[in-house]
């Protein structure tokens, strides 16, 4: 009973050895076949573009864009002629010419611009105008296939601008790759296309043989391998695997009863360690034993990750408790309105924002983003926040306090961590804004009832990156109803799953989805198209955004 179950079991396995090799020759030859075909394509098609190339650029030395747009051949259209000419006859290409649409809307107006012959096409005794398709001549109605024809209309029609190629077949022709390029006037509109069309027969005829080759090498080496496993493999492997897989099943069996892990033990199977097969054995035996430590150390490993968790959620709280975040921040205060966010990539951020009164009649407003993420760039943050506050509370202005920060912050710097900022101090009296830039984003600026605009405004260092710069310092004045917005990079960099980013022009339409809005809800604006493009997509820099509303 016991031999008649093992040799079913093996008779099994040589028959799904047989199908499985089967399968096994007619994939290799599939994917033979796909692969050195993808490869001879990519070789003619990289061909024809060099070809291509070359031939664009002569017709953009001689402007043949402009002789298709004016309908009119030039001096230079021989001398165009002769240099494709010389391109054909140096390269191994069947066909090189030029075409455009009489009718741009009608695929049947295909008319021809040029074509090039080589000496070999040229010898006898035929009219060049036999020869030659001049500027002008109207192609056959049967000469190309209709997806080519609206293939190349489409292409003139959205002027594009890189190479591009297509492959068909006709019984006059047989195979063909037809590679073909825009050509442009001076005024930069789409004119015409310039082609070249490379015989593909010879290549199907390669690939045919390949496949042919490789298929009978594939049953070959398949029929093979079905006897090399009956004859040895069966011997030498398959029983001590199945010695090995009792084994392990008896042990899962035991782990799924157990819930004492200490009291797992995996029956050895005696395999002999000196074979691969004994590497095997021991290396479960060892995975047995690792998988009881594992379970007995998971519990503690939890328990230190839910302790993690709980100091990072601490971290967090703490940092949004230093930066302001009540608002309305100064209820007291009818000359301006200002609302601030931040939401960091992570527990815990680099990117801050700060304001605060000077005295009476000045507020400094910062923005801030240090480099790197996480718990170093918080600490970083806290230290330049607490040096910047410190000095622009002395009343010192924008330039100064930039000055002062970087030469503190570069002390003892060596992790090398730096950070951009903005910073400005308005004059609530009077509207006058002072404020300097060290690296940071361009503000947005928003006057009256107009829409938000992008400032450029003169860029120094970044704070902490070299001792001994100084920050200039530029003035605006602002009048009633006029707005500041500044943010972190985290704003126009936020990606999709795509990878595109967010970019001004997005931010610049959601600042001004709403004309006058208030601080509150322009920030709001502004975080629901970050929201509504990046969707589920997992963002790595934090999100810090300040707007002011100056109202006299």
């Amino acid at each position: 009973m016991k031999r008649h179950v093992e040799r079913s079991i093996n008779t099994d396995l040589i028959l799904i050895t047989v199908l499985f090799m089967g399968i096994t020759a007619i994939a290799t030859a599939f994917l033979g076949y796909r692969f050195y075909h993808k490869n001879v394509m990519d070789e003619h098609i990289k061909y024809t573009y060099t070809v291509l190339n070359y031939a664009y650029r002569e017709t953009e030395k001689y402007k043949l864009g402009d002789m298709i747009t004016n309908r009119e051949m030039t001096d230079d259209y021989t001398r165009l002629r002769d240099a494709l000419n010389n391109i054909k006859e140096c390269s191994e290409i069947q066909y090189l010419y030029g075409i455009f649409f009489e009718n741009p809307d009608d695929t049947s107006s295909l008319c021809y611009s040029i074509n090039a012959k080589t000496q070999e096409e040229l010898s006898g005794t035929r009219l060049l105008t036999d020869v030659y398709a001049y500027l002008g001549r109207r192609a056959q109605d049967d000469e190309y296939s209709e997806k080519t024809l609206m293939t190349m209309q489409a292409a003139l029609k959205e002027g594009k601008k890189n190479n591009g190629y297509l492959t068909g077949y006709s019984a006059e022709y047989g195979y063909q790759l037809n590679g073909y390029r825009v050509i442009f006037d001076s005024d930069g509109r789409a004119a015409g296309l310039i082609c070249v069309e490379l015989d593909l027969s010879r290549i199907t005829q390669e690939i045919d043989g390949y496949i042919r080759r490789i298929l009978i090498t594939s049953i070959i080496l398949a029929v093979l391998m079905v006897l090399i496993y009956i004859l040895i493999i069966r011997r030498c492997l398959t029983n001590p695997i199945l010695r090995i897989v009792y084994g392990s099943n008896d042990f899962v069996r035991k782990m799924q009863r157990q819930e004492d892990p200490s009291q797992l033990v995996y029956e050895d199977p005696h395999i002999d360690s000196k074979s691969e097969i004994g590497l095997l054995a021991d290396n479960v035996r060892e995975l047995a034993c690792g998988v009881s430590s594992y379970m007995r150390n998971l519990q503690e490993v939890t328990a230190d990750r839910e302790r993690l968790s709980a100091e990072l959620s601490l971290a967090t709280e703490i940092q949004d408790s230093v930066l302001p975040n009540i608002f309305p921040a100064f209820p007291e205060r009818e000359e301006f309105d200002i609302y601030a966010t931040m939401h960091p990539a992570r527990e815990v951020g680099g990117d801050f924002y700060d304001f605060f009164l000077v005295d009476d009649d000045h507020l400094c407003m910062v923005m801030a983003d240090v480099s790197g993420k996480g718990v170093p760039a918080a600490l970083f943050m806290m230290s330049a926040r607490i040096v910047l506050q410190n000095i622009a509370m002395m009343g010192k202005s924008p330039g100064e306090i930039l000055t002062e920060a970087n030469a503190t912050l570069c002390i003892n710097n060596t992790k090398r961590m730096f950070v951009t900022v903005w910073l400005g101090v308005l004059e609530i009296s009077t509207g006058k804004l002072t404020a300097a830039n060290a690296g940071h984003e361009y503000p947005a600026i928003r006057r009256g009832d107009g829409g938000f605009e992008i400032y450029k405004d003169k860029h120094g260092f970044v704070l902490g990156g070299m001792d001994g710069m100084k920050y200039k310092e530029y003035e605006l004045m602002f009048k009633k109803g006029d707005a500041l917005f500044i943010y972190t990079d985290g704003v126009p960099e936020a990606t999709d799953g795509d990878h595109r980013m967010f970019g001004l022009e997005r931010m610049l339409d959601a600042l001004n989805r709403e004309s006058a809005s208030d601080p509150v809800q322009t920030l709001q604006n502004v975080r629901q198209a970050v929201d509504n493009f990046v969707r589920d997509a997992e963002q790595f820099d934090d999100l810090t955004m300040l707007c002011i509303q100056y109202k006299g």
